[in-house]
């Protein structure tokens, strides 16, 4: 089971461990295999360099289920501008969304996210480190309800300690309806990667 934090429409500048981390962690990339052959889907996306094919952190390198429903690469660009717009919309802070769940997903199953890493990106994230971090951005001003906690962020360091950040935990077991975004974030032995997620529930 990940880590699940939460983001309201009301609530979009609070501090969370998945929105402040993206120190460099091009290290454990440097040195993989080469990767030849196609861009991987979704191919539209700008930033692949096979070299480093998680380092733009679009989600390539692990698959995930949320609900027990696939998480699915959204394969056209036609598709991801419709959806982009309309999410800018919705709420600003919601990046680039490559990723859908197709069903609606039950209030209780929408919490239940699991990732692996995929035979695609497993040399260059590892295998699980720790459980996933998984943001929830409501899209449609439901009300969530959280707590606010100060962790250690292991991947952000200051002084040579981890950095201690802020974020919202949520603190119910059921999603209200509606649509949501999610920003999953595999942490793996040796990188991570993270999808941005686009949902309803019902």
């Amino acid at each position: 089971m990940a880590r699940i934090e939460a983001r309201s429409r009301a609530r979009t500048r609070i501090a969370a461990v998945c929105t402040v981390l993206f120190a460099a962690a091009l290290a454990g990339c440097a040195q993989v295999p080469r990767n030849a052959g196609a861009t991987p889907a979704p191919s539209y996306a700008s930033g692949y360099f096979d070299r480093a094919p998680c380092v733009d952190r679009i989600g390539r390198c692990f698959d995930a289920t949320i609900g027990g429903q696939p998480v699915e690469v959204i394969a056209t660009r036609e598709e991801f501008e419709r959806l982009r717009t309309q999410l800018r919309a919705l709420n600003g802070g919601v990046r680039d969304v490559y990723w859908i769940v197709r069903r609606p997903l039950g209030r209780a199953a929408a919490l239940d996210v699991e990732t692996v890493a995929n035979d695609f990106g497993r040399a260059y994230v590892g295998e699980p480190r720790e459980e996933a971090d998984v943001t929830v951005y409501a899209l449609d001003g439901q009300d969530l309800e959280s707590e606010t906690e100060h962790v250690a962020s292991p991947d952000v360091r200051i002084g040579g300690r981890p950095a201690v950040v802020q974020q919202e935990t949520l603190t119910q077991d059921t999603l209200p309806p509606g649509r949501y975004a999610f920003a999953i974030k595999y942490l793996g032995r040796a990188n991570w990667d993270r999808k941005w997620v686009f949902l309803t529930v019902q």
